[in-house]
């Protein structure tokens, strides 16, 4: 049978077992009173994103949690709409919350329908932040006629004097006018000369508010806090 040469080997396992399992449930318990916060970056303006998928959040409280903005996911190709989204959006007026408007680009159907069906459900109230163009779940990405036909849209809004921004890398900026703005997905803070937001997780929470204590996608402005509430109004209080 096995014996340890040492008497104070097993206690200090012991003890290192009991520091672990402590930490853990440290962790566990502390986990909903922190917010997701953007790594190796002093960005501080967050943001969020909402849909039907997490009905009831309290604005009020998410605004208290040291979020900033809301993006709305709003259109998705040419017939679907968020069930939640002209709630969220009546209810952020009682807020200092700014917002976005999201719409999925779909190669399914034409630029003109979904453009068309956009405005249609958002009567153009689509808030003050950039309209941000993301690719629609099952879309082949990787064909550039993709972004070229979804650059075509960001050209259609921009005629409309709307703020444009796409999802994706700027090495497909060529297929946007010149005014169209980038986010970043990348794992580490993005250029700020090329990128005016970074998703900087989609696993995030914010602490103490319902329904955002998993997967949330999260957002940081990409400048100081300064041109931010130039652009897009005052920050949370």
């Amino acid at each position: 049978m096995p014996h340890f040469r040492h008497r104070s080997t097993l206690p200090l396992i012991i003890v290192s077992l009991f520091f672990v399992i402590g930490a853990l449930l440290f962790a566990y318990r502390t986990l909903p009173k922190r917010t997701t916060l953007p790594t190796g970056s002093n960005l501080s303006v967050i943001g969020v994103k909402l849909d039907q998928y997490r009905a009831s959040v309290d604005l009020h409280k998410l605004q208290a949690a040291g979020v900033s903005f809301v993006y709305l996911r709003a259109t998705q190709g040419k017939s679907y709409f968020d069930d939640d989204y002209e709630r969220y959006r009546s209810q952020i007026q009682g807020t200092n919350l700014a917002f976005g408007s999201v719409l999925y680009f779909s190669d399914e159907s034409s630029v003109r329908a979904q453009y068309k069906y956009f405005n249609k459900k958002t009567a153009k109230n689509t808030g003050s932040l950039p309209i941000l163009l993301e690719a629609a779940p099952g879309s082949d990405s990787n064909k550039l006629t993709f972004w070229n036909h979804m650059g075509q849209l960001a050209k259609l809004f921009l005629k409309d004097g709307k703020s444009v921004m796409v999802q994706g890398n700027i090495k497909y900026k060529k297929y946007f006018p010149a005014a169209t703005k980038f986010m970043s997905t990348a794992s580490q803070a993005p250029d700020k000369l090329q990128y005016s937001f970074w998703r900087y997780t989609n696993k995030g929470h914010v602490k103490n508010v319902k329904a955002m204590e998993y997967d949330v996608e999260m957002y940081a402005y990409n400048g100081t806090m300064g041109q931010y509430k130039q652009l897009y109004g005052d920050l949370t209080q």
